[in-house]
């Protein structure tokens, strides 16, 4: 992780803490977040702010260069010992052939990754472990970059979540979660 850790963990939490004000049980508020794209984009404008005073870049749907088919909800990236991210993702396009006809960069090395988020909406713990898992390749690949993974689902069962919280602690992944229902 980085010094900007937690303030970047408050922004999640202050985001966390306005979904519980509107999503309870069976009480969702119409204008609250109820797609993960919802809960991305959200995640995406609270940080432009903070990104721009930083000189930071925050982008949703970042593919980390794994030689995987992996994607990262949102991610933040920054300029390394003076080389560009964007230059670096340039010539990695240009690389793959597809400069000309994809406007989304197909992979972005590690060491440009200042913090990788993903983003749940469901409870399913397969498809969890696989956002964790990528977060923990990201980590392991640089181990500057902060790694979250957000599971927002008021109606969601404690002992999945429960189940998800205690891999991504055994992984270390930061995990900021909600759900209304208790243990059974």
């Amino acid at each position: 992780m980085n010094n900007d850790f937690d303030i970047l963990k408050s922004i999640l939490s202050d985001l966390r803490s306005d979904y519980i004000s509107g999503c309870q049980m069976n009480t969702i508020d119409q204008k609250s977040p109820i797609t993960e794209r919802d809960i991305v984009a959200e995640i995406y404008c609270r940080l432009k702010g903070f990104c721009n005073e930083k000189g930071l870049s925050v982008h949703c749907e970042i593919k980390p260069a794994t030689g995987e088919n992996a994607e990262v909800d949102v991610g933040i990236l920054s300029n390394i010992n003076g080389r560009s991210w964007i230059s670096t993702a340039m010539k990695l396009q240009d690389k793959y052939k597809k400069g000309h006809i994809e406007a989304r960069f197909s992979s972005i090395p590690f060491d440009f990754f200042h913090t990788a988020i993903e983003v749940k909406i469901q409870s399913n713990f397969h498809d969890a472990k696989k956002d964790i898992d990528i977060l923990k390749q990201l980590h392991d690949s640089n181990k500057s970059c902060n790694c979250f993974f957000v599971l927002l689902n008021a109606r969601g069962q404690r002992a999945d979540h429960d189940a998800i919280q205690k891999y991504a602690d055994s992984m270390g992944i930061c995990v900021l979660e909600y759900t209304c229902r208790l243990k059974a």
